[in-house]
């Protein structure tokens, strides 16, 4: 009997693969690393990793706007006021403009050729803001800021420089809250 035992665990030993005859890994030892995966899943894993960050940063935005900027509140013109700073020290009449209401706002073409020809004679900007009071009026925003601008000149020469009180009116639309009116509208001129 014994013989028979022995001779039965003989050839299921040599029949069985090598990988078969190592004991399975017990409590703390720590199992094969996995096998990479082929160069084409990499990419693939890259390419839907970075999808779905995008469309996560996309998400947290559209709920940032629904949740914060539906009150406004001096972070809600700072918001507004950065958009105005940026397109000027970018030289981008677009990001400039994209602060101020097209529809809201009286005499906007006009104000958008203002802004064209500003950029027209100054190389670049520099900006410095704050805000010294915000205030609400009804359904529109109000903050007074104290605004400073410096501008380099296209055709050389010192910078130009020139600060004043704004008083910039905000409402909230369809694409946030914006910019309907300001004044001395002659300030960005």
């Amino acid at each position: 009997m014994l013989a028979i035992a022995f001779a039965v665990t003989l050839a299921v030993t040599l029949c069985l693969p090598a990988a078969a005859q190592q004991p399975a890994p017990q409590g703390d030892q720590a199992a094969p690393p996995p096998q990479e995966p082929a160069p084409k899943d990499k990419k693939e894993k890259k390419d839907k990793k970075k999808k779905d960050k995008k469309k996560d940063k996309a998400d947290a935005k559209s709920q940032d706007v629904l949740a914060t900027e539906t009150v406004f509140s001096a972070g809600v013109a700072n918001n507004v006021l950065s958009d105005l700073r940026d397109g000027l020290e970018g030289h981008s009449q677009r990001l400039m403009l994209s602060a101020f209401d097209q529809d809201k706002m009286s005499g906007y073409l006009s104000f958008e050729d203002q802004i064209q020809a500003l950029f027209a004679k100054y190389d670049s900007f520099r900006v410095h803001y704050r805000i010294a009071q915000s205030t609400i009026e009804g359904a529109k925003g109000v903050v007074l800021v104290d605004f400073e601008m410096e501008e380099i000149p296209r055709t050389g020469g010192p910078p130009l420089r020139r600060s004043g009180t704004l008083r910039f009116e905000m409402e909230r639309g369809l694409k946030g809250w914006k910019i309907v009116d300001f004044s001395p509208r002659g300030f960005f001129s």
